[in-house]
């Protein structure tokens, strides 16, 4: 009985050995992480904000641009996130402990202020409605986006080097923008002999009805006519705020689309088969000629401004519009090659082929400006 109770003593001893071993360390990494060397960056705005160095609690804010994490490789630094990215089913399937990450942002201007401080972030990254809201209601640093809907590849080069510069990962965008660099020269140098003429005319139809749309004073249009296509919203404007609609998007009459008369109609919601039985729709060429596509969802829904549509959505659109001048491109290969490298996601052919096939989650209702 007295040996029990010493072998019991012993192992408290050890066990509080261990505990305030724990402590100290725990300690030591948040003096580290607060009261150590400092760096000065400068965001998107010019602004010039002064941050711990190393930098390792960040709170990114922005449900598209939470991939970036993944692209620059700097997860690990990352301690609170927007809720979508938290419920995004393919970062889900290759980092589950995303789900454990704090998300005190749900929509834009939406910030659980709470959640925040307990996060512990160093440094809050996010648009200037969000960003506003932590500067007023914080002593968080904040590092200003820019936030517009005309988000072209250069808008893009300048927000990966951006965030490359706060992660200390330039390396990473570096490569990153080799690759968005290389794959739109591909694209263009396969489709610049087409004709004005000839080149098929693209509608983007959002929300149930598929009449919701990006304007063509949107980065869409970059990225239609980067495929080779034409963009059957290009004299649309988009710009300013709608009910009930996301930034960017407008709805079109009925009478208008069928005036347009598009060859290829991308749908966000339903299926082809469905449109394709729908008689308001049945005169347009593109349902004459069964070309209804459904937008690929990867991390995020690819009729967003994201760096993995940026990459990905010209290449599948030009494959799509203009299959004989892409026969030897794989689009299964095309999109696993891009995560692996660029992501560090392993996908399989079947992961693949459901992000092509749009059946990834969350479920992106533009009409509802639930983005």
């Amino acid at each position: 009985m007295e040996t029990n109770r010493h072998i019991r003593k012993i192992l408290i001893f050890f066990a509080l050995v261990a505990i305030i071993a724990f402590g100290i360390t725990m300690l030591r990494n948040e003096k580290t992480a607060t009261s150590g060397n400092t760096r000065w960056i400068t965001d998107m705005t010019g602004k010039k904000v002064q941050v711990p160095d190393p930098l390792t609690r960040v709170a990114l804010f922005g449900g598209p641009t939470g991939q970036i994490a993944y692209i620059l490789g700097a997860r690990d630094q990352i301690c609170a996130v927007t809720n979508t990215l938290k419920n995004s089913e393919l970062v889900l399937a290759f980092d589950p402990s995303i789900k454990e990450l704090p998300g005190p942002r749900s929509t834009s201007g939406h910030i659980n202020v709470e959640a925040l401080l307990i996060s512990r972030p160093q440094l809050v990254i996010a648009g200037k409605l969000d960003g506003s809201i932590v500067r007023k209601k914080t002593g968080i640093p904040v590092a200003y986006t820019v936030s517009t809907m005309n988000h072209d590849s250069n808008l893009l080069k300048n927000e990966i080097r951006f965030y490359a510069s706060v992660f200390g990962k330039e390396a990473r965008g570096e490569k990153y923008i080799a690759y968005l660099d290389k794959t739109l020269s591909f694209v263009k140098s396969r489709t610049a002999s087409i004709p004005v003429e000839k080149r098929k005319k693209v509608f983007n139809g959002y929300g149930p009805k598929h009449l919701v749309t990006l304007g063509g004073d949107t980065f869409m249009h970059e990225r239609i006519t980067t495929a080779g296509c034409s963009d059957a919203t290009s004299g649309v404007s988009t710009a300013g705020v709608k009910e009930g609609l996301h930034s960017g998007l407008s709805e079109m009459s009925m009478e208008k689309v069928l005036g347009w008369n598009p060859d290829i109609l991308v749908i966000d919601s339903g299926t082809a088969e469905e449109v394709y039985r729908d008689p308001g729709w049945k005169t347009v060429t593109a349902i004459r000629n069964r070309q209804v596509f459904k937008q690929p969802v990867g991390v995020f829904i690819w009729d967003r401004p994201t760096a993995e549509a940026a990459v990905l959505y010209p290449l599948w659109l030009a494959k799509t519009a203009y299959p004989e001048l892409f026969a030897d491109v794989d689009m299964v290969k095309e999109v696993k090659k891009f995560y692996g490298e660029i992501m560090s996601f392993n996908l399989s052919d079947a992961q693949a082929q459901m992000i092509l096939n749009g059946k990834y989650g969350i479920t992106f209702a533009a009409a509802e400006g639930k983005r």
